[in-house]
Formats: structure tokens, C-alpha cells, sequence
């Protein structure tokens, strides 16, 4: 779009530097349209340049927006010896190759690293076509989980229930996941990031499943799956529950990222929790499913309309169990609206599933 061009120009201008060398390809996606699986970008500060290889010149053609100027090349080395040699400096991408930078450095070009990534920062407020996007994906996911709850089973696989919720995603539309399924069950929930495995999922075992589809744009969930009874279980998923309504409840105007993060860890730790809430509250979710903010201690960003992040408490206790519990929140007139809300329950219980 027009205007994320003339964003990345002006940036340009403020750090005195003609041009840009795009090599991520989320950011590309953002800049020119184009859901290829190889292609670069050069924004200077007169127009955008897209450069991909002949696999992918029709689609180029129906997705790269008509005012970036688009080249087929037989060998991206040209954009470094050639294209990039013409500036007397280069943005470089903190994702940026050694070998990229260190052919275009060879042309005589003075090289800078973008340190405060221009690009993930310009990505981190959204505009109004990428809410609906991610709305649609978070109706889609939820959706999908819907209908995979009718088959899991109990003395299945963590594996097999994974896959008949990655098969609904895509039944229903969705080009892939988001990220690989958590399906962490038992002693294995006290694993934040436990993908599914071949373990048995037991009855009465709490289970964490994390999840999200994916199109051009990204989705993500966590939900439990528990139909038991046991009062320390029950409490503890209690506590992670009211620790994620009072942060999305504290969220304000002007209110930073460590703050929110503050809300959920002092909740947590208060109940005697707190060495057992290991990572950051949460993060944005856009073209990737893990983008700014990030709302953790040390993080000073300011939250602003636009934006779209998780917000993700946990507790993990080794050799027993784990409870994670998430929503997604779209900040609108500085409220915090949930757009996760198509699954309107944090626990489900299978005995009660028709």
C-alpha cells in the first residue's frame, strides 16, 4: 500500500539514509501483497522495488500492488552487486543475511543495521483490512476447535488429536498453522512450549492446546481441555483465569507493555504462584503469529490504538501439571476489545460435548 511506502520513506529521511534493503519476507508480504515464498524489496526515497524469480512471475503480476515497480531476475545477486551499489548507503534488516550484507558491502556500499526495526515497529499498529483478516482467522481457529472437540479422545494420542484440529483448520480455509500445535497433557502441560507428542492423553489429565490457522494472516489460542475434579487443578486454572481479566481489564490509555505484564505477574504471584509463571505475558499477532509488542517486564512500549496482541498467563508446576489460558485483544478507542471470543469458554469439558 501507498501509505506503508511512504511510512518506510519517511524514516528513511529522519535516519538520513536512501534506501532500505527489505530481506524479510513478512515484511515484504506487508509492503507489497505479494504470499510468495522468495522475493526482496528496495524502498528508497523515491519509489519500491520487488524482486522475485521466474517461478513466481504470474503471481507477482495478480498480487504486487501496481505502484512498486516489479523485476523477474535470473540471479538475486544482481540485487546486491547492481541494485544496491547504486546508494552510497543501505538500511540493512536486523534478519539480514552475512552473506547478503557482505556482497553488497563488497560494491563499496556503507552499510547500516537497522536497530530499531523500522519495519516490525510500522507492522505493530494495524489498519482496518488487517483487523477484519485477523478477526476472520480467530473465527476460523475457533471455529475448528469446535469441531475437533468431538474427536478427541481420551486414550488417543496427543499427536491425533493435533491433527484432527489442524484438519478442521483447514477444511474450514486456513493455508496452514499458525505455529506447531501444543497439545500438552498431564505432567507434559508443565512444558510451556510441550508440541504434541505420542503420549496418551489419560481422562482427568488437564490439557493445554495452543493453536492458531493461518492464511496471509495469523490467529492465536489457548484453551484447556479438562473434565475433572481435583481442587488444585480447578484453583490454579482459577487463578490464571482471573489473572487474564484483570489485565485486559487494566489495560488503558497510555499505559506500557510492562505494566499489563506487572498486572498478571503480581496476581499470580500473590497467590503464591509466581516462580511458576515463566515467560512474557504475551505478543502481537499479525502477518506472524509472534510480532510486537511485547507485553514482558523490560518492554517501555506505550499501547496504542491498532494494535493486536495476546494476553497469555501460565502456571507450570513440574512432574504435575500446566495451565495456560489466552485471549487476543485489538485495541479500539484505547479499550481492549477480544477478538478470541468465538471459543467463549477457557475450560472445556469433553463428557459434557454432544
Amino acid at each position: 500500500m501507498i501509505k506503508r511506502i511512504a511510512e518506510v520513506q519517511r524514516q528513511l529521511r529522519k535516519l538520513e539514509i536512501p534506501a532500505i534493503l527489505v530481506t524479510n519476507l513478512s515484511d515484504v508480504k506487508y509492503l507489497s501483497g505479494f504470499t510468495g515464498t522468495t522475493a526482496y524489496m528496495i524502498v528508497d526515497l523515491e519509489g519500491a522495488f520487488f524482486y522475485t524469480d521466474g517461478r513466481y512471475e504470474v503471481q507477482s503480476k495478480e498480487e504486487v500492488y501496481d505502484h512498486i515497480n516489479t523485476e523477474i531476475v535470473k540471479d538475486y545477486n544482481k540485487i546486491y552487486s547492481e541494485d544496491c551499489a547504486k546508494y552510497k548507503k543501505i538500511l540493512l534488516q536486523p534478519s539480514c543475511s552475512i552473506n547478503i550484507s557482505s556482497k553488497i558491502a563488497a560494491g563499496g556500499v556503507e552499510i547500516y543495521l537497522d536497530e530499531n526495526d523500522i519495519m516490525q515497529k510500522l507492522r505493530m499498529i494495524k489498519d482496518d483490512k488487517e483487523i477484519k483478516l485477523i478477526k476472520e482467522q480467530y473465527k476460523l481457529a475457533g471455529k475448528a476447535f469446535l469441531k475437533a472437540l468431538k474427536s478427541f479422545q481420551y486414550n488417543n494420542s496427543e499427536k491425533s488429536w493435533a491433527a484432527a484440529l489442524e484438519y478442521h483448520m483447514k477444511m474450514l480455509g486456513a493455508n496452514g498453522e499458525s505455529f506447531e500445535t501444543i497439545v500438552a497433557s498431564g505432567v507434559r502441560g508443565a512444558m510451556p512450549h510441550g508440541v504434541a507428542s505420542d503420549k496418551i492423553v489419560m481422562e482427568n489429565e488437564p490439557v493445554i492446546i495452543d493453536f492458531g490457522s493461518r492464511n496471509t494472516y495469523t490467529s492465536d489460542y489457548t484453551r484447556m481441555v479438562y473434565s475433572g475434579s481435583d481442587s488444585e487443578i480447578l484453583n490454579v486454572i482459577d487463578i490464571v483465569r482471573v489473572a487474564v481479566e484483570k489485565s485486559i481489564e487494566g489495560i488503558s490509555e497510555g499505559i506500557i507493555c510492562s505494566n499489563v505484564d506487572k498486572i498478571a505477574r503480581d496476581y499470580i504471584t500473590e497467590k503464591g504462584y509466581g516462580e511458576y509463571f515463566n515467560h512474557s505475558l504475551g505478543h502481537g499477532v499479525g502477518i506472524d503469529v509472534h510480532e510486537l509488542p511485547v507485553l514482558r517486564a523490560k518492554s517501555d512500549t506505550v499501547i496504542e490504538d491498532g494494535m493486536v496482541f495476546t494476553i497469555e498467563p501460565g502456571i507450570y508446576l513440574p512432574g504435575k501439571f500446566g495451565v495456560r489460558l489466552e485471549q487476543t485483544v485489538y485495541i479500539n478507542n484505547n479499550k481492549a476489545e477480544i477478538i478470541s471470543d468465538t471459543l467463549d469458554k477457557y475450560v472445556y469439558n469433553l463428557t459434557e460435548i454432544v
